[in-house]
């Protein structure tokens, strides 16, 4: 397991936000705050925050445009896996567009997830959520495909993807399981999709 940890913050998707992360930071951890014109505003209060933690963080100022600072960060991403492979990598974002990135280098064996601004402001919430939604899992698959592994499968791929990809969802369903049973799973908890997100973005 990785013993540090580098954050790779999209301010303009969660703003100020990241400062959350701040009193939890290890001391070999880094926070990159990637930046551009369009990035909000910080409040007096978070600027407060910041006071108290002066050098545990590093600025990249990003060229504006359509996507532009989500592809400096995958990029710069990438270098840094070059260098340091073993440290575990996290992208701050709301922005699911991420999690194609995340799934190439999970695949690859390289510790890279995502993380919401919500998760940022109560990780317990979080973890509660995310039992809630996997208890409701469990309700709505049939016996064959309730047992733990199955659950703990199919929870993490609904969340690599959002309520607005259900055909990308479904799809990987499939593949992970095989077009009979991804098929079932996925009829099984259609009816109650948007619940399930609910649950685990509360």
């Amino acid at each position: 397991m990785a013993n540090r940890k580098v954050y790779l913050v999209d301010t303009e998707n969660v703003g100020s936000a990241w400062t959350q992360l701040l009193p939890g930071k290890g001391s070999k951890d880094v926070i990159i705050l990637f930046f551009t014109e369009n990035s909000p505003g910080i409040s007096y209060n978070d600027l407060d925050t910041i006071r108290q933690y002066p050098s545990a963080f590093e600025l990249i100022e990003c060229t504006p445009g359509k996507n532009g600072l989500d592809f400096q960060l995958v990029s710069y991403l990438g270098y840094l896996i070059r260098s340091a492979p073993k440290t575990e990598y996290i992208i701050i974002t709301n922005d699911t567009g991420y999690d194609a990135v995340v799934r190439f280098w999970s695949s690859r064996e390289i510790a890279v997830t995502r993380k919401t601004k919500s998760e940022l402001k109560n990780p317990v919430n979080a973890e509660d959520a995310r039992k809630e939604a996997k208890a409701m899992l469990k309700e709505l698959l049939s016996e064959e495909y309730s047992e733990e592994a199955y659950l703990e499968g199919v929870l993490k791929t609904i969340c690599d993807y959002s309520a607005k990809q259900l055909q990308e969802l479904y799809q990987a369903l499939q593949k992970e399981y095989g077009q009979d049973a991804g098929s079932a799973i996925y009829r099984q908890i259609k009816p109650q999709i948007r619940n399930l997100y609910k649950k685990i973005l509360k």
